[in-house]
């Protein structure tokens, strides 16, 4: 299949995407693009806390607050 064909017809990955697929594999043109990775530096610091214990905290952060009303 030529690329044209794959522009003429949009539903063709759903039909036949082994062909697609293929075709990206040996496209010159994204071959030739340029690319990197980026990692993050740092690491996100997010304290661990069980969910059933901040659950249980936030539940009864809201029973209080609805016996102050």
């Amino acid at each position: 299949m030529s690329s044209s064909s794959h522009a003429a017809n949009p539903f063709d990955m759903l039909v036949n995407p082994h062909a697609i697929l293929d075709a990206i594999e040996h496209s010159a043109s994204l071959e030739a693009l340029h690319s990197t990775i980026w990692r993050p530096l740092e690491r996100n610091i997010v304290p661990k806390v069980t969910p059933a214990a901040d659950a249980r905290a936030f539940d009864l952060a809201v029973d209080r607050f609805d016996e102050t009303d």
